[in-house]
């Protein structure tokens, strides 16, 4: 998808994720905060001097969560976002944050091989991308993606990533792309390619899924993910991971 098809869909976005009141939403993006928090919250305390990263941070929901809960003024959180429409909705919440660090969101490319000239590189950042975010990115784009996050990272960094489980995506795809209808607009007979993992429909939205090992060997990592849980009809399930790569 390109940023005018992000631009597009910026208006609903918080509507579909943020604000969405269904509870297979809610519980999902709390157990995601709740691992992340946990990750980050254990770096600060072997690691001073450190920025929290947020690529493709959309309207904001990650950096402000991570805010409140780590109650830490001296880290510094960064939102990078290449969508216009995104951005101003994102630095219109800055205004009105209450949170202790310092928010800043920034307009880049995250697939721009120049993109870590434009941060301050230090040694241990953590860099995140959240909610199956690689997903959108252009397979041919990956990779400079990726490696953007490691060197951004630094040599005692932590990228982290969370995507769906492309490992069962015929049963969590449908569930969690019909609870987020004001964003992706519509759902089509052919919308989930159970084959090859995507999710796709016919104004543009698509979205790639991936395997636990896919993902491992992307990232570059050994380290199994921390689950996402949520529990379904009494059933609990796995709707995403979290996977954490330790740059060294």
């Amino acid at each position: 998808m390109d940023n005018k098809s992000w631009d597009s869909l910026a208006a609903d976005y918080d509507k579909s994720v943020e604000d969405n009141q269904n509870p297979l939403i809610i519980n999902y993006l709390k157990k995601e905060i709740e691992i992340l928090h946990t990750l980050c919250q254990k770096h600060s305390d072997s690691h001073k001097n450190f920025s929290i990263i947020d690529m493709g941070a959309g309207t904001g929901r990650v950096v402000f969560a991570l805010d409140k809960k780590l109650r830490n003024e001296s880290i510094e959180f960064l939102g990078v976002e290449n969508s216009d429409t995104m951005l101003d909705c994102a630095n219109q919440k800055n205004i009105s944050h209450d949170g202790l660090s310092e928010i800043t969101f920034l307009k880049y490319d995250l697939t721009d091989s120049n993109l870590p000239r434009y941060f301050e590189l230090k040694n241990s950042n953590i860099v995140m991308c959240s909610y199956n975010t690689l997903g959108v990115v252009p397979s041919d784009k990956r990779l400079n993606f990726i490696n953007n996050m490691k060197t951004i990272a630094g040599k005692n960094g932590l990228v982290i990533l969370t995507m769906f489980n492309g490992d069962d995506f015929g049963f969590v795809a449908p569930k969690l792309y019909r609870s987020m209808i004001p964003m992706i607009k519509q759902i089509d007979d052919d919308s989930f390619d159970e084959t090859n993992r995507v999710f796709h429909n016919s104004i543009g939205f698509r979205s790639q899924w991936f395997t636990k090992n896919e993902i491992k060997s992307i990232l570059g990592t050994s380290l199994e993910p921390i689950p996402i849980d949520v529990t379904v009809d009494d059933k609990c399930f796995t709707f995403g991971n979290v996977f954490v790569n330790v740059v060294a």
